[in-house]
């Protein structure tokens, strides 16, 4: 096999196979656009490298103009909107907390929202069933922290779009967070229904995005 295809089915094997939550002791800390380590448990938008390409990430109470509980995390198709705030929480078996984000290790996603009425019971990102097809395939609210279907990592994107900037990508982990076999994680990408941009498990390229701190 020639170097460039070796190299290339590196990459795409990288792209489309799942990574194990790291047990080195190393730590790989998860940087902002500003070159910051991004903070345990703190507000922040995410968006993609490019804003050319759409907005950043937020919630949606509506699908095909139709009012719907939980709510669906999708992305702004608006390139000039950060999106929401979300905080990104490490699931740990340490009394202390840890300070800062790390990649590859398992965390809890949770919307901020205010917790009134029975949308807002459980504001934590999860996938209800990442084998099976949309709408159960998609990412939501509705979850709760530390469960097998909001148990999600983040890593480092294998081939970033700009070498200046830290850029990661989603997976999604149930069996870490106590769920069944298959010992795998899901990458998340976006799927596009009727004009609007999901967060899902899909066939997609994964999706590629950056931390911004919210002010």
């Amino acid at each position: 096999m020639k170097p460039p295809l070796l190299l290339s089915y590196v990459v795409f094997l990288i792209i489309t196979t799942q990574s194990i939550p790291s047990t080195t002791g190393a730590k790989d800390f998860i940087y902002d656009v500003k070159g910051k380590k991004v903070l345990n448990d703190a507000p922040y938008s995410i968006g993609p490298v490019i804003w050319a390409k759409g907005g950043g990430i937020k919630l949606t109470d509506t699908k095909n103009n139709k009012k719907v509980c939980p709510s669906y995390v999708v992305q702004d198709p608006a390139e000039v909107n950060k999106g929401g705030e979300f905080l990104f929480t490490l699931i740990s078996d340490d009394e202390k907390r840890e300070k800062y984000l790390q990649t590859s290790r398992t965390l809890g996603i949770d919307s901020g929202r205010p917790k009134n009425g029975s949308c807002e019971k459980w504001t934590f990102w999860q996938i209800a069933d990442p084998d099976a097809k949309p709408p159960s395939n998609l990412v939501t609210t509705g979850g709760t922290f530390e469960e097998d279907v909001s148990c999600f990592q983040i890593v480092d994107y294998p081939k970033p779009t700009s070498p200046k900037v830290h850029s990661y990508m989603l997976q999604h982990c149930p069996y870490y967070c106590g769920g069944t076999p298959p010992v795998r994680c899901y990458n998340v990408s976006l799927y596009e229904d009727k004009g609007t941009r999901h967060l899902s498990v899909s066939s997609g390229t994964p999706f590629e995005f950056v931390f911004e701190k919210a002010k």
